[in-house]
């Protein structure tokens, strides 16, 4: 298993402005990403989880919504058979589901140690 996304050396703030992340206003922890807030969601993501929503006024409830609920069943990479050498609480994964049409995995980054969480498709 790969743990690491292609390589980026834009700051998280760079690529919001950019367009490829946005700033996720949500700052409750997460126990399955070590008690850490998501800081950050690709716009991919984002955009699917809003097309999920039944009415377009719930859209950002229920993109908020998904993401905790995906966030919830994410384990660390690390625990992942032939990926023991990977850095502890850098990396966590989800089991493939279905975010719209597609069964997708989705990665929580952590940037450096202690540093934001970043929400996003696995490359």
């Amino acid at each position: 298993m790969n743990h690491h996304p292609p390589a980026d050396d834009r700051s998280p703030e760079q690529l919001v402005a950019a367009g490829a992340l946005r700033r996720h206003t949500d700052p409750r922890p997460h126990p399955a990403l070590g008690h850490s807030p998501i800081a950050y969601v690709s716009t991919a993501l984002w955009a699917e989880l809003t097309s999920l929503a039944i009415a377009p006024a719930a859209a950002e409830a229920t993109a908020v919504a998904l993401l905790h609920t995906i966030a919830a069943e994410a384990v660390d990479a690390a625990l992942a058979p032939g990926n023991e050498s990977a850095p502890h609480n850098d990396l966590y994964v989800t089991h493939p589901a279905h975010i719209g049409a597609n069964r997708r995995t989705v990665w929580f980054q952590r940037s450096g140690p202690h540093g934001p969480i970043t929400a996003s498709f696995a490359p």
